[in-house]
């Protein structure tokens, strides 16, 4: 069984309503292009920066989110992407929202491996559920969540699922030797071979507090069943890479670039 899909590397903006127009940018282009679905970083409707604790309001994700929806079920084309999630208790969860192809949202994977930073904001999800996109199992691993190899094997044993998008914002650790691949690529790639499942980052490729740790991001990351590196996309580039996942192994992807902050 064969996905064309494509990967965004978005230039992340400060609010939801730009960081929506990019969405739909690509997701038009993904359609246009022949893919049957499309992968986002973390937290991609509203950025991932110092602003979420104004982005991070219902009344402006619910709506935003409705629009992906909306634009999902109108091409035929299923999504995963970051966004704020809450729960009836009024938790506030980092979710990786997996958006079927007729814009049905099919399951909801709240980030468990928070940052210290982080969990002063979000709380901790609990569980990993895998859902059904364009007839691939798929579920997700949040950043750096790659790091806890023994966590990811017990809740996506092998067989488990297809694919895992891999979403967030990472670079190589700067004050480690360097490698290549660097180590949270061979994390991932450790895991798409004990789950059996293609492994595809969705990176970003900017940093907007520390606009200094732009520097080797992107560079997004697609790994075979068996865990060896097929490629990766272009490092701190925003833009739109379209490529076949399947069984004959293909290594190429056609990438658009993101040519305006607002496209």
């Amino acid at each position: 069984m064969s996905l064309r899909m494509a990967v965004m590397q978005p230039r992340m903006q400060w609010r939801t309503g730009e960081n929506l127009a990019t969405i739909e940018w690509a997701l038009r282009r993904a359609h246009a292009a022949g893919a049957a679905l499309c992968s986002f970083p973390e937290l991609a409707l509203t950025g991932f920066h110092r602003g979420i604790v104004q982005e991070a309001d219902p009344a402006i994700v619910q709506p935003a989110l409705a629009a992906v929806q909306a634009l999902c079920a109108e091409l035929g084309l299923a999504a995963a992407l970051g966004a704020p999630t809450w729960d009836g208790d009024g938790g506030r969860f980092n979710s990786h929202l997996l958006i079927d192809e007729h814009g049905a949202l099919v399951a909801t994977v709240c980030k468990q491996g928070l940052t210290d930073p982080e969990a002063t904001f979000f709380q901790r999800g609990s569980e990993r559920p895998v859902a059904l996109l364009q007839s691939w199992r798929c579920s997700a691993v949040i950043c750096r969540e790659v790091e806890d190899h023994d966590l990811i094997a017990a809740e996506l044993p092998l067989g488990s699922a297809d694919l895992l998008f891999w979403p967030g914002q990472m670079r190589p650790d700067p004050n480690k030797p360097v490698t290549d691949p660097p180590q949270h690529v061979r994390q991932a790639q450790a895991i798409a071979h004990s789950a059996g499942a293609y492994v595809v980052q969705s990176n970003w490729p900017n940093a907007l507090n520390r606009p200094e740790e732009s520097a080797h991001c992107g560079h997004s990351a697609v790994i075979a069943p068996g865990g060896e590196l097929l490629f990766r996309l272009p490092e701190e580039a925003c833009g739109l890479a379209v490529f076949e996942l399947g069984p004959s192994i293909d290594r190429h992807f056609h990438w658009t670039p993101q040519d305006t902050p607002n496209p």
